[in-house]
């Protein structure tokens, strides 16, 4: 039993570098456009305050490190959304896939793979996914990430902006973040707007607190699934 146990953990360990590198080979599409980042300077504490979107209870204004001082903290605030909201989808993802939920159709047909046919695993799915697959993924994040892909020249349906579906220049694939736009305010004219201050603020803020919960998640799932080889643990599973 304990060897069966190293073997498996071996495998775990395999695995969870696969993940790793895959991770990082997609971290720059997450990162803010240099061509648009806000230059690195001094910057007052007074930046936050108590009430600002982003500073909620308990914590509050929480700078152990000093960085706010030192740092540009609207980057950190931009990639704090970014990955908040990339682990929110994969965290949601990870439950659906395990209720049984499977997209119709194929992965690859060239591979004769099916999405029904796809492991559940976090890990297990990395590794199965085709490169042409990965090669798509990385392709649609940094079109999401640098706006390409909106036409605003073309005509679109009535009632929408102009693009090829009339959804590109509306945001469908995303607007690049600029200076003079709000941190995570990508998604154009199709995104819900809020004219009621308090209520916006509330929005941002339950989306910035889900976001920190969804990364703390999809990690503790990761390392659920290396150590027990079940990411929902302690909830019943089957490979």
């Amino acid at each position: 039993r304990m060897s069966r146990f190293s073997i498996k953990l071996i495998g775990s360990r395999r695995s969870l570098s696969v993940a790793m590198l895959s991770i990082h080979s997609v971290v720059p599409a997450f990162s803010a456009p240099t061509v648009v980042r806000a230059p690195t300077r001094a910057v007052g504490a007074t930046m936050f305050n108590e009430g600002d979107i982003g500073v909620t209870p308990p914590l509050g204004v929480w700078d152990p490190l000093g960085l706010i001082e030192k740092r540009d903290m609207r980057r950190y605030e931009i990639m704090e959304i970014k990955h908040g909201r990339s682990a929110m989808l994969g965290f949601v993802h990870i439950l659906a896939i395990h209720a049984g939920v499977r997209l119709p159709g194929y992965l690859s047909q060239a591979a004769g793979l099916k999405f029904a046919d796809m492991p559940v695993g976090c890990f297990a799915s990395l590794e199965a996914t085709p490169t042409a697959g990965w090669l798509q993924i990385m392709i649609v994040t940094a079109m999401a990430e640098t706006g390409a892909g909106n036409v605003p020249d073309l005509p679109g349906p009535s009632g929408l902006a102009g693009g090829p579906t009339g959804l590109v220049k509306a945001g469908l694939l995303g607007q690049p973040q600029t200076a003079d736009k709000a941190p995570g305010d990508i998604g154009g004219e199709i995104w819900q707007r809020y004219a009621d201050p308090e209520e916006r603020a509330f929005k941002l803020n339950a989306e910035r607190n889900n976001g920190r919960a969804a990364m703390m998640g999809i990690i503790g799932m990761m390392i659920h699934e290396s150590l027990t080889g079940n990411p929902v643990w302690p909830l019943p599973y089957e490979a």
